[in-house]
């Protein structure tokens, strides 16, 4: 029997449907849903071999447990492992208190599995202490939105790429990391006036399209965003009757930018004066501007102060609640936007609110069904510092659901120490062995999105319902499934009887009914498994909203969108002549975070083969370097090998590095050896975008320039 299932794409944001056509239980043919909005038929590589990531030699189908790292691990059954949890988990309860287990969760996750783990810390063991990889990718964005507009999330939607004229793109590959959102833009750009300036250090397959790059230096977007509104200040470009009516604190802000003239910010940038008036001229003039921007601006110890730079030039031109305008930051994961929905996140609760918040503990204690001072009132461990506490002693077990934290958090050395320090390492992952499952203690079998019901949200807030195409494998289940099992073990059988996923999508739904910005009553199963529907949907008969503050009123006390004054600060990570380079991670096209998915497609291998790090030929050459050789990346934390490769994309002093291949490269292939946990003050999002590194050729004496 042949059959075609609707359902999403597990990798980028962007949220793209799938059709996915399933034969005895197989995958035949994946191919775009061409009804679904976010792609309407297209797909990326990745998305188009999705189903050669079902049927791996490292799927992890049964449970397994080990007493001693040394020892090999034993296959149990699924609920033995969960009972064998929840006896070190009370006695770790007895002996430390409650705080003394984490949680570290993902992006990648179902909304209702990241509900259903929200809930069992904050709500039923009490600990605030969960966080999620979301810290790496979009914490920077939640912060400047709640501080300046109101609320967490874009206003925008992916139809405003066919209606805006100016596109202001930074810190942000879309070209490979978002190309089917990308090949909407460059359809756009074919129309005339309509313009696209990029700025990135790196002249990247994005950069190269666009009719302005701003090669800038590494970490020096704050200076050119306040060049860019000094510009428009000074041409009259701003929209005065907007900043009267509908803002405040814009005196603060045009103070500040007073200071940045366009010749002091080319200096400190290091591009041309007059392609700073060019930026601002075609963002200014245009009749609309959408900004999009991702890692490269929000992994920063200024992140905050980037997003809040960009959303100033919205707000001081008018362009933001209006078709073809507005600040949209694109997410890095498929579910990032559910997960700020649940409120996954150390510091808050579900339906945007925070655990600080007295009325808003209240509210979800009442929904939850838990007494209230069960939700502790001090927010949790931020990632960074979840990890120094593994290390210290001070946090005893470990929960990791759905991601890789030795692969890809800054600092892996220290990562290591901490994840061998702890005394339980529960792994949750639908493979294995992976980076971090090597270090575990238990190991559960989690199910793929292709085999599961439960929602995800795009970047455009738009709510898609995934249906499983295939079963699960052996007794690999849903993450929420197993997260309600041990809930019931530890005594909370009646707030997690959950009996499937709608239900608990139901439950979410109560947390952000009372809330406007995010409302979701109207959303429901049965209307996603005819269409998906973006949020706020405040009843069954809207088709949800497209765009919100269109009609000029913010989230904020005073309705008011608030302008913030942002300087321009160094990076944590200082260049100097002992460590000459600034190495940044990122993203290829072909592979996803750490390879469990994408290293077992032959096809995406030969596309993107191996590891390498760039620089540019005058830099090799100063060093004596050819393409191919050997190399060493040596920061103040570690050292990582790799091969040099030779690009003329790259700005001199700069070098980039995939972080795809993690030690799957070898024990010293990582480029998480060399990057630093320093984050910012805000949103705790650390800076893997500026780590000050030496290149040397591997196996000699250090190659000085």
């Amino acid at each position: 029997m042949e059959t075609t299932v609707k359902t999403i794409c597990p990798y980028c944001g962007v949220g793209c449907g799938l059709s996915v056509k399933v034969r005895d239980n197989r995958i035949v043919d994946v191919k775009g849903d061409k009804e679904h909005p976010a792609n309407f038929g297209s797909l990326c590589t990745k998305g188009a071999t999705v189903d050669q990531t079902i049927d791996t030699p490292n799927r992890l189908k049964f449970a397994q447990i080990r007493f001693n790292r040394s020892d090999p691990f034993e296959p149990v059954p699924l609920d033995g492992a969960l009972e064998h949890l929840a006896e070190k988990y009370r006695s770790i309860f007895r002996d430390h208190g409650r705080d003394a287990v984490a949680f570290y969760v993902s992006g990648q996750l179902t909304t209702e599995s990241q509900y259903v783990f929200n809930k069992l810390a904050k709500g039923a063991i009490g600990t605030n202490n969960i966080d999620a990889n979301s810290r790496l990718c979009m914490s920077s964005a939640v912060s400047a939105y709640k501080l300046s507009l109101g609320a967490d999330a874009p206003p925008t939607c992916y139809e405003d790429i066919e209606l805006t004229e100016c596109f202001l793109i930074l810190g942000a590959n879309m070209a490979e990391c978002h190309p089917v959102l990308w090949q909407r833009i460059k359809r756009r750009a074919n129309r005339k006036r309509v313009r696209i300036i990029v700025v990135d250090p790196r002249r990247t397959p994005t950069a190269e399209n666009a009719h302005l790059h701003l090669a800038i230096r590494p970490g020096t977007d704050v200076a050119l965003l306040n060049a860019m509104l000094h510009v428009m200040i000074s041409q009259g470009w701003i929209n005065p009757r907007f900043i009267r009516d509908h803002t405040e604190d814009w005196e603060k802000v045009r103070g500040m930018v007073e200071g940045w003239s366009p010749a002091r910010a080319a200096k400190v940038c290091g591009v041309s004066e007059i392609d700073i008036h060019r930026a601002a001229f075609w963002f200014g003039q245009s009749a609309d501007a959408l900004s999009f921007w991702a890692m490269g601006a929000n992994q920063s110890t200024q992140g905050v102060a980037k997003n809040l730079g960009i959303i100033n030039l919205h707000l001081a031109t008018g362009k933001i609640g209006r078709p073809g305008s507005g600040p949209f930051s694109l997410t890095g994961q498929p579910n990032a936007m559910g997960g700020r929905e649940v409120g996954y996140m150390s510091g808050l609760l579900p339906g945007h609110r925070n655990v600080s918040d007295d009325a808003h503990r209240k509210e979800i204690a009442e929904i939850w069904g838990v007494p209230l001072p069960r939700i502790r009132p001090k927010p949790g461990l931020d990632a960074v510092r979840m990890f120094e506490a593994l290390e210290t002693g001070e946090v005893k077990a470990l929960w990791v659901v759905g991601c890789n934290p030795l692969a890809t958090m800054p600092n892996s050395n220290q990562i290591r120490r901490a994840l061998e320090k702890v005394e339980l390492l529960v792994v949750q992952d639908c493979y294995h062995p992976t980076e971090t499952s090597r270090l575990a203690h238990v190991l559960l079998p989690a199910a793929l999105n292709l085999e599961m019901e439960g929602t995800m949200t795009n970047s455009e807030r738009r709510v898609s319902l995934l249906q499983p195409c295939v079963s699960p494998p052996g007794e690999a289940r849903p993450d929420w499934e197993i997260g309600c099992r041990f809930a019931a073990l530890m005594g909370y059988e009646e707030q997690f009887s959950f009996s499937s996923a709608a239900n608990i999508f139901e439950e979410h739904k109560l947390c952000c009914s009372d809330v406007y910005a995010l409302n979701m009553d109207g959303i429901t199963y049965g209307r996603l498994k005819h269409h998906p529907i973006q949020w706020p949907c405040p009843t069954k008969s809207s088709p949800g909203i497209a765009r919100r503050y269109r009609r000029k009123t913010f989230a904020t006390p005073s309705g008011r969108a608030r302008f913030h004054p942002v300087d321009d600060l160094p990076p944590a990570d200082r260049i100097t002549p002992d460590y000459p380079f600034a190495l940044t991670t990122g993203r290829l096209a072909h592979q996803w975070h750490s390879r469990t998915k994408t290293g077992h497609v032959a096809k995406l291998g030969k596309l993107n083969p191996e590891p390498f790090v760039a620089a540019h030929p005058a830099d090799a050459q100063r060093l004596g370097l050819r393409n191919g050789d050997a190399v060493r990346l040596i920061s103040r934390r570690g050292v990582a090998r790799t091969r040099l490769k030779i690009e003329e994309s790259m700005r001199e002093g700069s070098l980039f590095m995939p972080f795809h291949w993690g030690q799957s490269a070898g024990e010293d292939g990582c480029v998480n050896l060399v990057t630093h946990g320093e984050a910012d003050p805000i949103s705790r999002q650390p800076e893997l975008k500026h780590n000050a590194v030496r290149l040397e050729r591997d196996g000699g004496e250090a190659v000085k320039a």
